[in-house]
């Protein structure tokens, strides 16, 4: 899955009060187990997309009448799709599947159904981690210290010994966030001090460390030697790994900020019942098992216990590093001057 750089909080906000006050529904409830007919899934494309043909769409929505079409892009740019159709009685997508972050400032604009167990009978097994009211957990991750187990003998710990690697590190670009959020974690014991990580970011950056525009370029460069460690998410190692490349995670002593894949169901969807029925399938184990298994992403909900090589690969090491979602209020509310500041470190570096 790609991780896309999100549009600005300024931009969303801008966006949802240009296109006028939402229309206002008073429909009856909608459960998923009525819902048939077509609905529009607004996802980004690749294996992601794939694997919600092979994991829910064919398995188990197709049986129940319901007929799927993938409106895929990169998020910005569906998000902006969503935000234009925004005062449409309704609108082209029924379900957007974002990073968790773009799901809350979705949600600040007004723009999302309210979700709960009468539409989504699924909901009540997530883990309470990672619940919302707006928007489902689909799948999550631990943000790790990826390192070469043949160049890094003694795997770091914490995001402060990462830095010692000085232009051995690698940034993914679009991901930069998580990277501040992790630095703030380490240097401020609250990942939602961003702006107080700039320091420890711009030091990575005149020490050299890449910052690579591609979350596919990571692992050439782990392989090549290029980087001997940076901050990629657990199931990006797991995937790499089983790829051939020689990598291993390590996950940072003060806590793992948690990457959390989000759908949710627009407020003009022209298909509600169905949007909830999709929902309800991502929350099926059997399709959180397969993305598990595919992609090396974690279950998000308490009824999809691993098995097998599966549960093996996945296992987190004992003690339990702790999971951390980002902070979304304090995130969105920074964001704007983190993307500026971000992008006159690079062209200064």
């Amino acid at each position: 899955m790609s991780h896309d750089t999100k549009p600005s909080r300024r931009t969303i906000l801008a966006l949802a009060a240009g296109a006028g006050t939402a229309p206002i529904f008073a429909p009856a409830i909608l459960r998923a187990q009525e819902a048939t007919g077509r609905v529009v899934m607004s996802t980004w494309g690749g294996d992601y997309a794939k694997l919600l043909t092979q994991n829910i769409e064919d398995p188990l929505l197709k049986p129940k009448g319901i007929e799927v079409v993938q409106d895929a892009g990169t998020e910005p740019t569906r998000v902006a799709k969503a935000i234009a159709q925004r005062r449409l009685p309704r609108g082209s997508v029924d379900v957007i599947a974002v990073q968790a972050p773009a799901a809350y400032d979705l949600e600040e604009s007004g723009m999302l159904e309210p979700l709960d167990e009468s539409k989504v009978p699924n909901l009540k097994y997530v883990q309470s981690t990672f619940a919302t009211p707006y928007a489902i957990p689909h799948i999550y991750s631990p943000q790790v210290i990826a390192y070469s187990p043949e160049r890094v003998k003694t795997p770091p710990k914490s995001f402060t010994e990462m830095e010692a690697y000085g232009g051995k590190v690698g940034i993914l670009d679009n991901s930069y966030i998580w990277v501040a959020m992790a630095a703030a974690l380490k240097n401020q014991g609250d990942p939602g001090k961003i702006v107080d990580a700039k320091a420890p970011l711009e030091k990575l950056i005149r020490a050299g460390a890449k910052a690579y525009t591609s979350t596919e370029a990571f692992a050439p460069a782990i392989k090549s030697g290029e980087i001997d460690v940076g901050l990629v998410w657990h199931a990006r190692v797991l995937f790499w790994t089983k790829g051939g490349v020689e990598m291993r995670s390590s996950f940072p002593t003060e806590g793992c900020m948690t990457y959390v894949s989000s759908m949710c169901v627009l407020k003009n969807a022209p298909n509600k019942a169905a949007a909830f029925a999709y929902l309800n399938a991502a929350l099926d184990p059997q399709a959180q098992r397969g993305f598990a298994a595919t992609m090396g992403y974690h279950p998000t909900i308490t009824n999809a216990a691993l098995e097998g090589e599966v549960a093996k690969n996945l296992a987190l090491p004992e003690p339990a590093p702790k999971l951390i979602p980002a902070p979304y209020p304090q995130l969105s509310a920074v964001r704007d001057d983190m993307n500026d500041w971000w992008r006159r470190t690079l062209e200064r570096r």
